[in-house]
Parts: structure tokens; C-alpha cells; sequence
């Protein structure tokens, strides 16, 4: 298909690891146009909306984020801005242009589950700063655009430009020479692989399934001491992943303990250990490990 009649895509955090899947799975059948922070700034309105004046495109996804629960909590007039704020610029935008908007949420809207699965009908409880921004974004896009996606997302794994979140994190401790790590196996969440979570978009952009609020993870639950043992067995790393609590580790927020997702709407993704198993192995073809 020539550019000519290719869906023009903006999207914003080109850079993060689900905008990285993103243009990827969709750098095919879409003229994808990518901008990160060193193209914009999304606390200014003003080059926000430049951008979508000149790219004119038929859908924008939104990636970007503040993220991180201290930091959040200690700057939390920047959190509002850009987890709440942008996004309700990007509706209003929306409107005014027609494009079609897609908005990243997250399992951190809710409070500790008691042992369900966290679905698109239950209310959203936040406890700290960072999910209460974020569900502030999702009620503006909820309420203000007509035509949109918004995915509530668990902790994520997935090819990354940066070592900032979890899995990241624990690898390049790894390759900085540990020979164990020391991982929470009390905080419990829905292990998602972006790739997948990109695919999954995609197909629903091709299909124009039906706008909403989508949850987005694959199968199954997991501790985060479960999930860094199965990467660090794939990869077969000399490393020892021993049990943890939250607790050994200080935070300023409160965390989020056992928020698993999963759709009433659409199916699940594969099971996570599948992924994991995906993951490690394009790391390796990579030559990341």
C-alpha cells in the first residue's frame, strides 16, 4: 500500500516501551509519525496542538506518561498535567479535528483486590497519586472525546530504550555484575509483553472494534518475584532471584499490592510465561543479553 493511502498515525512517546511496539507492529500498514520528549514538550498546549494541526493525522496514540510512585507523589502538579491534563487536550482535540484518539490507562486505578481479576465494569479506586492522575485522564477522554480507545495495561515487559521500569531495571542490575536480586513476591499483577499488547491494537484499529475502555494484559497472574525468576530462567542468567516483601522497600506512596486485569470484552491475551519465553528469546537474537 503506498503512503498515499495509508491511516496517518501520530504517535506520542515514540520512544517508551509500548510506543516502540507500537510503531513497529504498525510501521506497516500505516504512515506512522513518531514524537517523543525531544520533539515536544506535552506540558505545552501549544506545540500539542501545532503538532496535530500540522500532521492532520486520523489517529493519535497517546503513550505518554508520568510514571513512577515517588517521583509522582513528590511532583504531583506535573503528574496532573500530563496524566490528566494532556489527555483531556487530546479529546478536545479529538472533537475538533476528528481524528480517533488512544489513550494508555493503567491497573494502578485500583485499589487492592481480594483475589479477582480487575475487570472494565469495576470502579476504579485509586490509592495513590499516580493512578488517581491517571484515572483523571481516563474520565476526560471518557467523557469529552466520541471516538476512542482507552487500555488499562498491568506492569509491562517489552523491548525498551531505557532501564526505568521494573524488568529493565532488574536486567541491567544483572549486567552490571549482581549475583542476586531481591524481588517483592507479595505485590501481584498480570504480566503484559507490549509486543502482544501491540498486536492486540492493532487488530482492533483494523477491525474498528467498537470504541471504549478496554482492559489489555495476557493471561494469568503473577508476583513480581515470579515473573523476574521466569525471565531470569529463559535467559539463563547466573543470578539468584530470591523473595522479598514490599515492605523491605521504602516508598513514599502507598503501592499498589494485587491489581490483576483481564476483559470482559475482548479475549485475553496468550499466558504471560509464553510471553516471557518470546521475550527472552528476541533478547538474546538481539544480542541484549
Amino acid at each position: 500500500m503506498s503512503t498515499d493511502n495509508k491511516k496517518k498515525v501520530l504517535l506520542l512517546g515514540c520512544t517508551g516501551k509500548m510506543g516502540l511496539a507500537l510503531g513497529k507492529v504498525l510501521g506497516t500498514d500505516y504512515e506512522v509519525i513518531g514524537k517523543s520528549s525531544r520533539d515536544f514538550d506535552a506540558l505545552d498546549t501549544g506545540q500539542v496542538r501545532l503538532l496535530i494541526e500540522a500532521n492532520r493525522p486520523d489517529i493519535v496514540i497517546n503513550t505518554v506518561a508520568f510514571m513512577g510512585i515517588d517521583l509522582v507523589e513528590r511532583e504531583p502538579e506535573k503528574a496532573i498535567k500530563i496524566n490528566a491534563l494532556h489527555p483531556k487536550m487530546l479529546a478536545e482535540l479529538s472533537c475538533q479535528h476528528g481524528f480517533v484518539l488512544v489513550h494508555f490507562s493503567t491497573e494502578a486505578v485500583f485499589c487492592d483486590s481480594s483475589g479477582e481479576a480487575y475487570t472494565e465494569g469495576d470502579c476504579p479506586r485509586p490509592v495513590n497519586v499516580y493512578g488517581l492522575t491517571k484515572y483523571g485522564g481516563d474520565c476526560f477522554v471518557q467523557r469529552i472525546a466520541r471516538r476512542y480507545y482507552i487500555f488499562r495495561m498491568p506492569i509491562m515487559f517489552g523491548e525498551a530504550a531505557k532501564d526505568r521500569q521494573f524488568v529493565e531495571k532488574m536486567l541491567s542490575m544483572c549486567s552490571d555484575g549482581s549475583e542476586s536480586l531481591r524481588i517483592s513476591d507479595d505485590i501481584i499483577s498480570s504480566p503484559t509483553y507490549s509486543l502482544d499488547a501491540a498486536k492486540a491494537i492493532a487488530g482492533m484499529l483494523e477491525a474498528e472494534a467498537s470504541y471504549g475502555l478496554y482492559h489489555l494484559a495476557n493471561e494469568g497472574r503473577a508476583s513480581l518475584w515470579e515473573l523476574m525468576n521466569e525471565v531470569v530462567a529463559h535467559l539463563g542468567l547466573p543470578v539468584e532471584v530470591k523473595r522479598a516483601s514490599y515492605q523491605d522497600f521504602p516508598c513514599v506512596g502507598i503501592k499498589n499490592i494485587c491489581t490483576p486485569l483481564r476483559s470482559q470484552k475482548i479475549a485475553s491475551l496468550r499466558p504471560w510465561k509464553e510471553a516471557v519465553r518470546d521475550y527472552c528469546a528476541n533478547l538474546r537474537a538481539a544480542g541484549a543479553i
